[in-house]
């Protein structure tokens, strides 16, 4: 073939191939002209090679009828005549039949995927929406769902729609992810609440589909692994807010709805919340999971408590109400006030910013805008006893005193996470104790050493970091996990899923224990997972199980209902300044008797603290559980492992 015959071919085809390109319309003028030429050149080879045609327009009817239908083949006579007619025929099942059934098909299943992937403007009011698909999402759109009597208070106060609608923004949708969905929330699924966009939130055309500025609540939950892991989360979410204040801007409503974003780095916090102009509530899930993660490591149970706290465990959770006819009261004369409902603190909403008082000073009187903080069953029991209000409220007759710690605390943590310089930073914030870190990860210590540069090391800290696996018997065994206090699994972000890191973590526990077996005594365990799932599947095995991505959802969906709770579980975990403890009952001078949380109510606020319920075993079991918020007069007889929860301003 010549150069120039190359050369027209190839132009014939790109501009074939542009023209194709241009949808259905042009391809179906396409196979049209095909068609047509096919008729006209089999009519012309008829009528030419036989005398079976009068004319030529007859001829090219009589192939295009046998083109479109192979009915009319037999119909023919003559070997030329009928060799013509098979030609054509075979040609209009590849031509006219072929190539339209699989133009048709092509367009209608691109149509119905597009349908499928959820690209479609949406036009609501009231809604929620969650920007990005991550492991918080299906606990997220759960935990909203079943959210009962708090959704119905969040939509008494808002005018419109009283029907939640959720509204999910993934960088995919598709049946496979429509059904894992379903199964993951299983009798709470419900295809009329539940709608799946498919777009990315760092594109401002693809937020305008979801009638943003309408919405009640727009969450923006953090990613381990999804949408570039936690190292690119913070960008997007900062990069999504900034694209939020525009669109909001543009929109020039007088109220937009309230943003919850997670971020990982606190530090950021403040560049996130300066992003945009609308109200927004910034989550720091790394400082609160290390918060939790320093706690549980310093004051063994403590964790255990503080999960029941901030995730509603066991019908007992955190309401804010506010009582306009206690304006003027000390918070002190409440102590009694509440019959089925603990006061621990006060929210004062006169500024611009919530400001939250845990355990409030003896001088504090309420305001009428003041919300109190309430530990109870449900948002209807915290319902005052007027008769019950305290006319001299109690003043503190001593201080409960600090509570003893080890001269030093011996932590071991194994794996390498993110975490881990927010976790040993939250704990220099308490002011008491020394601790000495041993470190084990496969990732080069240098590198580690590197990444904790910026905690400064002192007397009360010491970093050991060693290289090895702790999956390996020999690697484990020579770190003599059982000279350590506590150890602490902590899940790894640098894995490719979190099924991945959590099977890590739950073979390194099984090893942990086989080594400790026989041991007298064994180091508390934590174990933080990254996949719900997997929760379930440890048992007894470790002493305190953190789910992070299950617990920063609930953090998620309850501060998009309730904006001030944010405040409210920062100021819970935080060290230093009102912390919860786990004291015996001879602090109290109630040791060796039967004792009611009545009598505890009074004898901690004796001492300048607040009752929250006990830590104890129960009906002749040796496992202790958390019951806070219990029956005033029940009688609790504790043993000498027992405890009771506080909240306290002792250090």
């Amino acid at each position: 073939m010549s150069q120039s015959n190359r050369g027209f071919l190839r132009r014939t085809q790109f501009l074939l191939e542009r023209w194709v390109q241009r949808g259905i319309l042009h391809q179906l003028l396409l196979m049209a002209s095909l068609v047509a030429s096919v008729a006209v050149l089999g009519g012309v080879a008829g009528w030419a090679l036989t005398p079976a045609f009068e004319s030529l327009p007859t001829a090219i009817w009589w192939s295009f009828l046998r083109l479109t239908d192979p009915g009319y083949l037999g119909d023919d006579e003559g070997a030329v005549l009928r060799v013509v007619s098979t030609i054509v025929t075979v040609l209009g099942y590849v031509l006219f039949m072929g190539s339209l059934i699989a133009i048709m098909t092509q367009w209608l299943a691109n149509n119905i995927r597009k349908l499928e992937s959820g690209i479609t403007p949406i036009a609501m009011e009231n809604h929620f929406v969650i920007l990005g698909w991550t492991t918080r999402t299906s606990e997220i759109i759960k935990k909203l769902l079943t959210a009962g009597g708090r959704m119905e208070r969040f939509f008494a106060q808002r005018s419109g729609s009283d029907k939640l609608r959720i509204v999910v923004l993934a960088d995919e949708v598709n049946a496979e992810r429509r059904l894992e969905l379903r199964e993951s929330l299983g009798e709470a699924w419900n295809e009329n609440q539940i709608f799946l966009r498919s777009g990315s939130s760092l594109q401002q055309e693809h937020l305008e589909r979801l009638d943003l500025p309408k919405a009640s609540v727009v969450m923006i939950p953090g990613a381990d692994f999804e949408l570039g892991g936690a190292e690119l989360n913070d960008t997007r979410v900062v990069k999504t807010l900034l694209n939020l204040d525009v669109l909001f801007r543009n929109a020039g409503g007088s109220e937009n709805p309230c943003i919850v974003a997670e971020l990982f780095d606190p530090q950021k916090v403040s560049i996130a919340r300066n992003s945009i102009r609308a109200r927004a509530e910034i989550i720091a899930g790394d400082r609160l999971i290390s918060r939790l993660l320093s706690q549980s490591l310093r004051h063994p149970g403590v964790g255990t408590v503080l999960l029941s706290l901030l995730s509603h465990r066991e019908g007992t959770g955190l309401y804010l109400r506010g009582f306009k006819q206690f304006a003027g009261v000390n918070p002190n004369a409440l102590i009694h006030a509440f019959p089925t409902a603990v006061m621990i603190g006060v929210v004062s909403m006169e500024g611009e910013e919530p400001v939250v008082q845990l355990n409030p000073r003896g001088d504090y009187v309420l305001q009428e805008s003041d919300l109190l903080i309430l530990l109870a069953e449900s948002y209807a029991q915290c319902v005052p006893d007027d008769g019950k209000l305290d006319s001299q409220p109690p003043v503190p007759a001593m201080s409960l005193g600090v509570k003893p710690e080890p001269d030093r605390h011996r932590f071991l943590i194994l794996g390498w996470s993110y975490k881990v310089s927010t976790l040993l930073a939250e704990l220099l914030e308490s002011e008491v104790g020394r601790f000495e870190v041993t470190i084990m990860s496969k990732i080069n210590a240098a590198d580690r050493n590197q990444a904790l540069e910026h905690i400064p090391l002192t007397e009360r800290l010491e970093v050991h970091n060693v290289e090895g696996d702790y999956s390996l018997p020999h690697d484990l065994e020579k770190l003599e996990p059982q000279r350590f206090d506590h150890i602490l699994f902590m899940a790894s972000g640098r894995m490719q899923s979190s099924e991945e890191a959590d099977a890590r973590s739950v073979l390194g526990l099984l090893l942990l224990r086989s080594i400790l077996q026989d041991q007298e005594t064994a180091p508390d365990i934590l174990v933080e997972l990254l996949d719900p799932e997997n929760a379930g599947i440890l048992g007894e095995a470790a002493d305190v199980v953190l789910v992070s991505p299950r617990l920063l959802s609930h953090l998620l969906a309850h501060v998009g209902l309730v904006p001030e709770l944010n405040a409210v579980f920062d100021a819970l975990i935080c060290a230093g300044g009102n912390e919860v403890e786990l004291r015996p009952a001879s602090d109290f001078g109630l040791d060796g008797k039967d004792i009611t949380f009545a009598e505890i109510q009074s004898a901690a606020a004796n001492l300048g603290c607040v009752g929250l319920g006990f830590y104890a075993a129960q009906d002749g079991s040796t496992t202790r559980q958390v019951f806070l918020n219990p029956e005033r007069d029940r009688k609790w007889k504790l043993r000498k492992r027992d405890r009771v929860v506080l909240l306290s301003n002792s250090r």
